[in-house]
C-alpha cells in the first residue's frame, strides 16, 4: 500500500515537473504596468480564436489607434505606407506570409494587415510592429490595451480547399496586444 502511494506521488510530482516548463509566447511575458522605454519598441498581435474555426486564418485585416507619444515609421514620414522594416509576420506563422499597413499621423490609426498560405494557422502571434516612443513619456502596455479595447477587426477570413473559397471568420476571433521580446 505504501508503495503504491509513492508511486503515485512520483508520477504527481513528475506531471508538475513536465508543465512547469509549459509557458507563453514571448509576447506575453510582460504584465500591463510594463512602460514603453523611449526609442522603439515591438508591439506583437496575437490571434485567439472565441468559437470553432471551421478553417484555418489566413488573412486578418485590423486597426489600431496609438496614445500621443507613440508612432509608426513610414514610407515619407507621416502619414502613409509603414515602412517594411516596421511590419513583420508574427512567430506563430510558417510558410509564405505578407505583413503590410499604413498610418494616418493626424488620427493616431494604423490599419495593419495579415496574410498567411499556411493551411494551419489558428492561433498565435501573426504580426509584429516596430514603434517608435518619443523620450519623456509614460505609455504602459495597459494603457495601450485599454485605448484598443477591443481591437477593431475589419475583416478576417480563412480559406476553405473543398468549396475553393473564403470564409469569414471575423467574429469568431479576437485579437490581442502584447511586447515583442
Amino acid at each position: 500500500m505504501k508503495m503504491s502511494l509513492k508511486l503515485r506521488l512520483i508520477g504527481i510530482l513528475l506531471s508538475l515537473v513536465a508543465l512547469s516548463g509549459c509557458g507563453g509566447s514571448d509576447s506575453n511575458q510582460v504584465t500591463d504596468s510594463y512602460i514603453f522605454p523611449a526609442g522603439t519598441s515591438t508591439l506583437a498581435f496575437t490571434a485567439m480564436s472565441t468559437s470553432l474555426l471551421p478553417t484555418s486564418i489566413s488573412g486578418i485585416d485590423f486597426s489600431i489607434t496609438l496614445p500621443v507619444g507613440m508612432n509608426v515609421p513610414t514610407a515619407n514620414g507621416g502619414s502613409g505606407p509603414i515602412e517594411i522594416a516596421s511590419i513583420t509576420a508574427g512567430s506563430a506563422l510558417a510558410g509564405t506570409n505578407l505583413a503590410f499597413g499604413s498610418y494616418s499621423a493626424s488620427t493616431r490609426t494604423a490599419h495593419l494587415s495579415m496574410a498567411t498560405t499556411s493551411n494551419s494557422y489558428r492561433s498565435g502571434e501573426f504580426l509584429r510592429l516596430t514603434c517608435t516612443v518619443d523620450p519623456n513619456t509614460n505609455i504602459t502596455l495597459g494603457s495601450l490595451k485599454n485605448a484598443n479595447s477591443p481591437v477593431l477587426i475589419q475583416k478576417a477570413v480563412g480559406w476553405d480547399p473543398s468549396t475553393l473559397g473564403t470564409v469569414l471568420l471575423t467574429n469568431q476571433i479576437k485579437v490581442t496586444i502584447g511586447v515583442a521580446n
